[in-house]
């Protein structure tokens, strides 16, 4: 019989718990031993219910289908707004810091954004639960509105660097509070095609923004790229902050939202509450302990590796003590048992073994299109963003996938072959003799593989959480890529590090250490040999060889994604019980 669920419509008045009665068939599939059927409710685990939740509920409860139609519209703004400016700074930082003389410091920038961004999200998870998504929504656009202006502004490369680390946090943010409105406002076996609409701005901006790139590089400037798109990216965040807090006003009119309880004198005793409330300890030591781990393996220098050699142990005794801390806290991050069930453990080992492979080969990439390949900087920028556009597009297949089979786990466990043969091809076809034909097949495979397994990962956290939980499993979500990615810079600039500077002096020993040392972290300077000169051609060389070490790395540390999936549990997605009102 012909799955009715599927052709329901996708906006309704209900709660996504009340999609059918009882447990219904699996389009195209029978019944397993390990189906489940998630009814998490707050009050039944005696967990009380934050001012956050409670004013994401009331939204929905007020607001109409027009609204909520036009509040995804807004959505789509915001992030329009956030892909062009991530378009444009991921194309135009090498030539910053190459500005500065330090092209091979793009990894080690990477790392620090990325532990900041990872570790900030369990805090900002707590700020969104507590006081509101507009409220959390507003800091992150302001904080990374600075680091933009920051960016356009700065006169070394420490600036830069720390404009960079600030633009990363706030960015970071921003779209993981959108991720968490749209969570809000979408059932669970439609919120993969609603992060698909979400994502659907890069259709335009994988193409607009390299353009945009080299029209400010020949221009005015990347600092005129910066400053004018912190500018719009205020302009087009309001909106959504706007009727956000419209229907705010509107339910609190109604009566369905009461004085908060967390409003008052500030007071020594209200801010211990506030410090136990925010986990202030647990986060400290997960920052102190990701940083000391993953901060070190991208720095170079005898003097600095004999001072940092042993800063890893200390950060792994803070990582026990973060998890015998969170074991005992009386306001843990997230229950013990949640964090440890398969889906949100598997979950977030696939997360981050996914971006460990990721970024151990993209840190240099587009610089490698534009040196080996000889490509201008708007067809590295297109090549370059090949997954965020495929990704995109592919997110319609995997969400209209989930929404008829009612299953996540068979979609995963088909795109793990697919994704491994696009890392193990990039050994073989990341060289400098290759075609430029075969490097993109590679990037699609691996495209239509890997982010098949991250939206699978997504609605695996969510399907084993309640409404309460959702911003808490998707932090550690977050929090998974941003240590994946953070480890795999740390590889990528190891490697690099390591591999071009010794090549470069195997191929061109009549240069200097210091004429060398110019060369690699330069890539204006690289670009500058004509295509077949001598130099020109030991670069490409030590590009090559530096490639296909990342290439290896990356491939390798891939097969362990078999094991992430494995261990899922698979959860009938119609049947969680999470939001209410009026949803997609």
């Amino acid at each position: 019989m012909e799955d009715i669920g599927s052709q329901a419509p996708l906006l309704g008045r209900e709660s996504s718990s009340d999609d059918e009665n009882g447990r219904r068939n699996s389009y195209g599939s029978a019944s397993s031993k390990d189906d489940v059927v998630v009814t998490v409710d707050p009050s039944e685990e005696g967990v009380p219910v934050q001012d956050g939740i409670k004013q994401a509920d009331a939204i929905n409860q007020v607001w109409s289908r027009a609204a909520l139609i036009l509040a995804y519209s807004f959505i789509f703004l915001c992030s329009f707004a956030n892909t062009l400016q991530w378009q444009i700074m991921s194309n135009l930082t090498p030539y910053v810091v190459s500005e500065f003389n330090a092209h091979s410091l793009i990894p080690t920038i990477a790392i620090v954004g990325s532990i900041m961004s990872g570790i900030l999200k369990l805090p900002i998870a707590k700020m969104i639960d507590s006081w509101g998504r507009p409220q959390g929504l507003a800091a992150m656009i302001a904080l990374a509105t600075f680091g933009l202006v920051l960016m356009a502004a700065c006169r070394d490369v420490q600036t830069f660097a720390a404009s960079q680390v600030i633009y990363q946090v706030g960015i970071s943010g921003f779209t993981y509070v959108l991720d968490i409105i749209i969570a809000d406002t979408s059932s669970l076996r439609d919120r993969t095609l609603a992060f698909a609409f979400n994502s659907s701005p890069t259709l335009i901006t994988t193409f607009l923004g390299p353009v945009v790139s080299k029209a400010f590089l020949e221009g005015s400037g990347w600092r005129w790229a910066f400053g004018i798109s912190a500018a719009l990216f205020v302009l087009l965040s309001v909106p959504i902050l706007s009727i956000l807090a419209v229907n705010t006003r509107k339910a609190k009119k109604l009566g369905l939202l009461s004085k908060s309880s967390s409003s008052g004198p500030w007071n020594l005793s209200r801010l211990h509450q506030l410090l136990v409330d925010f986990d202030a300890l647990g986060m400290f030591l997960a920052g102190a302990g990701l940083t000391l781990i993953l901060v070190p393996f991208s720095l170079r220098g005898s003097s600095v590796n004999n001072a940092v050699a042993i800063t890893p142990i200390f950060g792994a005794i803070f990582m026990i003590a973060f998890a015998v801390h969170e074991r005992n806290a009386k306001r843990p991050f997230i229950r013990f048992s949640l964090l440890c069930s398969r889906n949100v453990a598997g979950a977030s080992l696939l997360s981050i073994t996914i971006f460990i492979a990721y970024f151990a080969w993209d840190g240099y990439y587009t610089s490698y299109l534009q040196v080996v390949h000889n490509l201008d900087l708007d067809k590295a920028g297109y090549i370059g963003h090949i997954y965020g556009l495929g990704s995109c597009i592919w997110a319609v297949v995997v969400g209209y996938l989930i929404r008829r089979t009612d299953r996540f786990k068979w979609l995963a466990l088909a795109a793990l072959p697919v994704h491994l043969l696009g890392g193990a091809l990039m050994i073989l076809f990341r060289r400098p003799d290759t075609n430029i034909a075969w490097v993109i097949m590679c990037q699609i495979l691996i495209t239509i593989g890997g982010s098949t397994l991250v939206m699978c990962e997504q609605i695996a956290v969510m399907s084993v959480a309640s409404h309460a939980e959702l911003a808490s499993v998707m932090a550690i979500l977050g929090l998974a890529y941003y240590i994946g990615s953070a480890i795999g810079d740390s590889l990528s600039g190891a490697i690099w590090n390591t591999t071009l500077p010794n090549e470069l002096a195997k191929r061109l020993p009549e240069f200097s250490p210091e004429e060398l040392a110019l060369i690699g972290s330069d890539l204006k300077r690289q670009l500058s040999y004509p295509l077949g000169s001598t130099v020109r051609n030991a670069i490409i060389a030590a590009y090559g060889e530096a490639q296909r070490r990342m290439c290896i790395t990356g491939t390798l540390i891939s097969l362990f994604e078999i094991l992430a999936v494995a261990i899922w549990k698979d959860v009938r997605v119609s049947q969680s019980k999470q939001v209410k009102g009026t949803v997609l």
